[in-house]
């Protein structure tokens, strides 16, 4: 599969979250099971989500993958339990669209890490999948689409003259 690769501006974001370390074998339950609680505080509240769930994955480790379950939201909320309502700040990505199934989105990464190698950017913190439809959507595996995002800014190194 061919990926395009663009980047754009995302503004501050309010979300609610929950955060965990998990064995990699771990990750899909937990990251289900994250999204059933947050789902269902936003529906104890009356708040209806600002757009696509997303998962931040902020390290994989020998000892597991950190990954933050994430909801948008218009506003910060009460949080409750292990949920965090934050604000994420503005950034720049570099990004792109997988269609298909959650099994072959390390083809997204690499054409999003070799387009920020390629162009003079360099990696500015954890990568984030936004999922655009999926499991709970009554959809085949080979129809998810997955956006993967990568927050970049202009590389610092500069070519010796």
């Amino acid at each position: 599969m061919d990926y395009l690769v663009a980047t754009h501006h995302v503004e501050p974001q309010p979300i609610v979250s929950i955060r965990g370390r998990r064995p990699a074998d771990d990750v899909p339950a937990f990251i289900q099971g994250a999204f059933k609680d947050l789902f269902g505080r936003l529906r104890l509240l009356a708040v209806v989500p600002a757009g696509p769930p997303f998962v931040i994955y902020h390290e994989f480790a020998v000892d597991g993958i950190d990954a933050e379950v994430s909801v948008p939201i218009d506003r910060p909320i009460s949080a409750a339990g292990r949920m965090v309502s934050r604000i994420l700040p503005a950034m720049t990505v570099a990004g792109t669209v997988h269609l298909g199934s959650y099994e072959a989105l390390s083809a997204a990464y690499a054409a999003v890490s070799g387009w920020i190698r390629d162009h003079g950017s360099e990696a500015a913190g954890p990568m984030q999948e936004r999922y655009l439809n999926g499991p709970g959507d009554d959809v085949a595996a080979s129809a998810y689409r997955t956006e993967v995002e990568i927050p970049v800014i202009p590389s610092a190194v500069v070519a010796a003259g």
